[in-house]
């Protein structure tokens, strides 16, 4: 006799564990933790390794002087960068 019992099992389903490295990350990205995004030291780091375009974009904000536009864009760049750091050491 075949076994289908395989066929009736649920699927496996990760949301959970996304769920738990997503709350992990979050954890370790507030202030004056190891990623917090708006310690200088990961933001200088973050902005070493910016693209081609986000250096051309924050050049174009000095140029132009739109401080708050160039703020916004470095905190959310280094966000960016620290969430993905912290995802690939966390897993």
């Amino acid at each position: 006799m075949y076994n289908n019992d395989a066929y009736y099992d649920a699927p496996y389903d990760d949301q959970a564990e996304h769920d738990e490295l997503a709350e992990q990350v979050y954890e370790h990205m507030k202030p004056g933790e190891r990623f917090d995004p708006t310690n200088i030291s990961n933001m200088g780091e973050a902005i070493s390794q910016a693209s081609d375009g986000d250096q051309e974009i924050i050049r174009d904000f000095i140029e132009r002087k739109e401080w708050d536009k160039l703020g916004a864009k470095l905190f959310y760049m280094t966000y960016e960068y620290m969430e993905k750091y912290a995802e690939i050491h966390l897993t």
